[in-house]
C-alpha cells in the first residue's frame, strides 16, 4: 500500500498498525540516505532515522495529501543528519547531501538497517505522541485544506487588532473617578437635605476638596 494512504489511515483513525507498514515500507531508504550522509556512523544514522519519523507522526495532520512522502522522509532524514553532524562537530560532504535529495537510492546502494530499529521507532513514536497528545490523541483529526489557513491567520490577526484599539478607547483613558475626602451624606429626605445646615456645610467641605483635587 502506497505510504500516502498508509498515513492518511493514520492520521483519520490513529491506525498504529498503518504507522508500522509505513515505517517498514520506507525505513530502508531513511537508513539508508542518513547512514550515507553520515558517513557509516551507524548511531548518528540511527538518531536521524528516528527523528525523522518521529516529526512525521506529530506532523502528519499537517502534511498536504498530494505530497510525495517517500521525498519528504528522504529531505528530513538529510536536514536532521546535518544537523547531528554540526552538533557532534564532523565534516558534512555537501555533495553527497545533494545527491540524496535529489535522488532516490537504487535497490544495490540501500543500507540494510540494524535489527530492531523499526520496533524501536514504532514503540518509542507511539508512546511520544501519545504522551504528547494527552486524551486528545484518541479523537479523530480533521485535515484542513490549504485555502482555509490565511483566513484563519487574518482572523486571529483581525481579533487582536481590534482588541487593542479598543483598549486604548478614550473612554478607558479619560474615564477617572474623582472621590472626596469626606464622608457620603446620605439625608433622610430631600426635605431635610434642602434645610440641613450641616449637610449645607459639608457639602461646601467636600466642594472645596474636589477643586483642589482637580487643580
Amino acid at each position: 500500500m502506497r505510504p500516502e494512504i498508509l498515513l492518511k489511515a493514520y492520521v483519520q483513525y490513529q491506525s498504529e498498525d498503518a504507522f508500522r507498514e509505513l515505517v517498514a515500507g520506507t525505513l530502508n531508504e531513511v537508513y539508508s540516505t542518513s547512514f550515507r550522509i553520515t558517513r557509516g556512523a551507524q548511531r548518528l544514522a540511527e538518531e536521524a532515522t528516528f527523528n525523522a519519523y518521529l516529526q512525521l507522526a506529530r506532523s502528519a495532520s499537517g502534511i498536504r495529501e498530494d505530497m510525495e512522502l517517500a521525498s519528504w522522509l528522504r529531505k528530513r532524514a538529510c536536514k536532521l543528519a546535518v544537523t547531528i553532524l554540526r552538533r557532534e562537530e564532523r565534516d558534512i560532504d555537501w555533495g553527497i547531501v545533494k545527491k540524496e535529495k535529489n535522488g532516490r537510492s537504487t535497490s544495490s546502494e540501500l543500507q540494510q538497517p540494524p535489527p530492531g530499529l523499526e520496533i524501536y521507532i514504532c514503540k518509542t513514536v507511539f508512546l511520544s505522541v501519545k504522551s504528547r497528545r494527552g486524551s486528545w490523541f484518541m479523537l479523530p483529526q480533521i485535515s484542513w485544506p490549504q485555502w482555509i489557513r490565511p483566513i484563519h491567520v487574518a482572523g486571529a490577526a483581525g481579533c487582536a487588532v481590534a482588541l487593542t484599539v479598543w483598549w486604548h478607547h478614550p473612554f478607558h483613558r479619560n474615564n477617572r473617578i474623582i472621590r472626596s475626602d469626606g464622608p457620603l451624606v446620605a439625608p433622610a429626605s430631600l426635605a431635610q437635605l434642602a434645610d440641613s445646615e450641616d449637610w449645607k456645610a459639608s457639602a461646601v467641605t467636600t466642594h472645596t476638596s474636589t477643586s483642589s483635587h482637580q487643580k
